[in-house]
């Protein structure tokens, strides 16, 4: 098994290592001087010639994502995985998913949430009934924008540009997606307030509340996203007509775990050869973040 790795920040090392205890034969794209990796190029014909790929992960920026997927697509891997969020805006989305489909290239958005074992077990017992008619839910997610990512200056990250797809609720995509997930619903966006209300040297929110209504179930949830919480920390509670539920952060699994499960599912697409796609998820939570911005402006 081949695998391209497409981008070398945070998330990309992470990846590259949970891959490691899977496959040595992965080739990175990254022009990064500070690593050391058997298999790095540095620019796309050399990654094209490196191929071909059974599988390619995508973990540069947000907006470079679309582009991005259009060339892999040539490539004919089996499978592409993508960070979340899928991009920093519809544009041509629609015409991509097309293409994939056409392809029966399967396409994971990597909302590694759904591999948390703490979330695995919630969405267990509400699938059991165990808190009755849900009546509610309420995420809860704040970094400390300045210190989120250490040793890099938060002001030229691209969660401080708004071009780029930062702002907390393309950032934090997660807690928008993952309580539509623990539902087994589609969530429709309803009210939102979207501010920037700090000093920091950003260009994009750092502060969204959101609600939404459950299409299906009709469950109220509320999503609140900040980049100012320190230290930074994430929350759920559930009230349903036979008990509630609550859970944060502090409580909480080795979180490589979740990644390690994460990149397990995506080499399953791989090897197997079953279609998947959950790109219209993610479109959908694209959607209603920019449908959520004209509301809340």
């Amino acid at each position: 098994m081949k695998l391209g790795l497409i981008g070398f920040g945070s998330i990309g090392k992470r990846h590259y290592e949970n891959l490691l205890r899977h496959t040595k034969n992965i080739v990175v794209l990254s022009k990064r001087k500070d690593v050391n990796l058997p298999h790095q190029v540095e620019n796309w014909r050399d990654f094209k010639k490196s191929g071909p790929y059974d599988g390619i992960i995508i973990a540069n920026e947000t907006a470079k994502h679309a582009a991005t997927i259009k060339k892999c697509v040539a490539l004919r891997p089996r499978a592409l995985f993508v960070e979340k969020p899928l991009s920093h805006n519809l544009k041509g989305l629609n015409l991509l998913e097309r293409l994939l489909r056409k392809s029966r290239i399967s396409v994971f958005i990597g909302y590694c949430f759904h591999f948390f074992g703490p979330f695995l077990k919630i969405k267990n017992i509400i699938k059991n009934g165990k808190l009755g008619r849900i009546y509610y839910m309420r995420a809860s997610v704040g970094q400390d924008l300045k210190e989120w990512r250490p040793g890099r200056d938060y002001r030229k990250i691209y969660s401080a540009k708004k071009n780029m797809g930062g702002g907390v609720m393309l950032d934090l995509v997660h807690d928008i997606n993952y309580p539509a997930w623990l539902l087994d619903d589609v969530l429709i966006p309803k009210r939102a307030l979207v501010r920037k209300i700090s000093d920091l040297k950003i260009n994009t929110e750092d502060f969204a509340e959101s609600v939404f209504i459950g299409k299906r179930t009709g469950v109220v949830v509320s999503v609140h996203q900040d980049y100012l919480r320190i230290p930074g920390r994430r929350s759920l509670e559930i009230i349903g007509s036979k008990g509630g539920l609550l859970w944060d952060s502090s409580d909480t699994e080795d979180r490589n775990k979740m990644y390690q499960r994460e990149i397990k599912f995506f080499l399953n697409c791989v090897k197997n050869g079953k279609y998947f796609s959950n790109f219209e998820e993610a479109m959908r939570d694209i959607a209603n973040i920019e449908h959520l911005k004209r509301l809340g402006n």
